[in-house]
């Protein structure tokens, strides 16, 4: 019994500093939103920084996500060889610069769709960041795997405070956005050259061609299912900037942010667990620990998002400016995100490599945003696609949950508290009606 609770803090603990180091990436992008807008630039020049953001991540999204989730559990496998992180670093870092080289082709593409014709801002930069920047983000997957959990904490802290002040800065002083991402790029490279330094400190330098392979084939469904699943946030992008213009794309972003901390919580706690995952020998110990830190989060986030909800309306032009007062109507309908993040049936098929169901229910998931932002988007304004944007979320979840059950015999209730989440989410959803009708 002692053992078993030592397990679950060690854990616990590690999960702990993978969500302390999203935290810090989640504040820095939240503070560096309001000095933007409580500075002397124009509401257009955010735009720019946001769609420099944005692309950077629409050409990167999938392929990353997928190929980081199947390396965690991969990772549990290593046996002390040293070849699983940098031969996971090699791909990337091909995958970084093809996606690139791709966007640099099709620019003349995102110029006339995305931005009606406008030029890409930044686009030397943009092509830098992405070669780049994120390969440099295996650097706290790295610190995942080899739990030193003091050491994220620390590299999160440095880290994002250069990032938030070489972006931060240019702008202060009035001086062009293009100086801000400057800044982000710098800071990037940055986080590139340090993860080169722990790979040559740590005798990491050894690639396999069979891990490669291996990696590939488990991978190959996540990044399917990440470019299905992910995309829709994109397709809301593409939506909303076919049909309005650079302001409004602004007032959009600056609302879709979900609660500061469901999102990167939830993600970092399934990503945490996935290398434990990985050993189905401790599969029930697993099962509990990820209720268990499933519980821990919704006590937390669910009476924060209620708060939220509550107070969002007058807070957003106090936090920013009045212009962007209906970005608390966004926010709100995010909000109710919360219902399908904190159902985690997709960490326990990672984490067993049964992959290929991630793949189906991020294609219907897909599907069913496209439909419903595209209908609503004509009845509700860009609060429709937010709405479809939610409904899509939790029918993917759902969908998952019923494989979990059916294909490997695990209950829901094994590895999430039924009753609280009923009680929550019901709370949560009458609250919101309430704020928006009354």
């Amino acid at each position: 019994m002692d053992n078993y609770t030592d397990i679950v803090k060690k854990y616990i603990h590690t999960v702990s500093a993978f969500q302390f180091f999203h935290l810090a990436r989640y504040t820095t992008l939240v503070l560096t939103g309001v000095v933007f807008a409580k500075s002397a630039i124009t509401r257009d020049a955010i735009g720019e920084y946001e769609t420099f953001i944005f692309l950077a991540g629409a050409v990167s999204f999938f392929w990353l996500n997928g190929l980081l989730k199947a390396l965690l559990p991969l990772s549990a496998e290593d046996n002390g060889s040293g070849t699983c992180f940098f031969s996971a670093f090699v791909l990337i870092s091909i995958f970084s610069i093809l996606a690139s080289l791709l966007l640099y082709s099709l620019h003349p593409f995102f110029s006339e769709f995305l931005l009606k014709g406008k030029p890409i801002p930044g686009m030397f930069l943009l092509i830098i960041y992405i070669a780049f920047g994120v390969p440099a983000g295996l650097t706290e997957y790295f610190y995942l795997i080899k739990k030193k959990n003091k050491v994220l904490i620390i590299y999160a802290l440095i880290s994002f405070s250069v990032q938030f002040f070489m972006v931060v800065i240019p702008v202060v002083l009035r001086q062009s956005i293009k100086l801000a991402m400057a800044g982000m790029v710098i800071s990037s490279l940055m986080r590139y050259v340090w993860l080169w330094v722990i790979l040559v400190r740590n005798n990491e330098i050894r690639f396999s061609f069979s891990f490669v392979r291996i990696h590939i084939k488990l991978g190959a469904p996540l990044v399917v299912a990440a470019f299905l699943s992910g995309s829709a946030q994109f397709v809301d992008g593409f939506i909303i900037t076919s049909r309005y213009d650079e302001s409004v794309f602004a007032v959009f972003r600056y609302g879709a942010r979900e609660l500061p901390l469901v999102t990167l919580l939830a993600n970092a706690l399934s990503n945490a667990l996935l290398p434990d995952f990985g050993r189905k020998e401790n599969l029930k110990v697993n099962l509990d620990i990820l209720k268990r830190n499933v519980l821990r989060l919704m006590h937390l986030l669910f009476p924060l998002t209620v708060i939220l909800l509550l107070i969002s309306y007058p807070l957003f032009p106090i936090l920013f400016n009045p212009e962007f007062s209906e970005s608390a109507t966004i926010f709100n309908i995010y909000l109710l995100l919360i219902i399908s993040r904190l159902l985690m049936p997709q960490t326990i098929l990672t984490g067993l490599k049964y992959t290929g169901p991630i793949m189906y229910a991020s294609f219907f998931e897909l599907v069913i945003n496209i439909a419903m932002s595209l209908f609503l988007v004509g009845l509700l304004g860009i609060a429709g696609v937010a709405y479809a944007t939610v409904f899509a979320y939790l029918f993917e979840k759902v969908y998952l949950a019923i494989i979990v059950r059916r294909k490997l015999n695990i209950r829901i209730s094994e590895y999430h508290p039924v009753r609280y989440y009923i009680f929550y989410s019901i709370l949560v959803v009458c609250v919101f009606i309430i704020v928006t009708c009354f």
